[in-house]
């Protein structure tokens, strides 16, 4: 029985998937109930803390869906210029990396490859 809540479109996923969590995040900042509301200053910072968890998600999803995370031809070495060897095997999941941006810490996975020649493993620029 297919599952209700994957479509064979991958996009629309994704879009269901933003949709959950923008929900939490305004759940959140609105909560249920009477609560009091907190002074301006703290609404402002978890608003703001917020709008960056949003801006992470979107940057975290968007890099994982790029081509160039799983490159269907092998880059150049950065050194000779020379087609390289991916390091993974295909069906692994990829090594991940942390950047730090100004949204936050982003998990950047990518495929790793490897210059015989040089004795180089390197992360396509892209």
């Amino acid at each position: 029985m297919p599952d209700p809540m994957h479509t064979a479109d991958p996009r629309e996923d994704l879009r269901r998937q933003w949709h959950e969590h923008a929900d939490a995040l305004f759940d959140r900042l609105f909560p249920a109930g009477n609560a009091p509301t907190p002074a301006f200053d703290q609404l402002e910072q978890r608003a703001g803390n917020l709008a960056n968890d949003l801006a992470s998600w979107l940057l975290e999803r968007r890099l994982r869906a790029a081509p160039e995370a799983r490159p269907a031809q092998p880059p150049a070495c950065p050194r000779c210029g020379r087609p390289a060897r991916p390091t993974d095997v295909p069906d692994d999941p990829l090594p991940k990396r942390v950047l730090h941006s100004r949204a936050g810490d982003i998990e950047l996975a990518r495929q790793r490859w490897r210059c015989t020649t040089c004795r180089v493993v390197f992360f396509p620029p892209g």
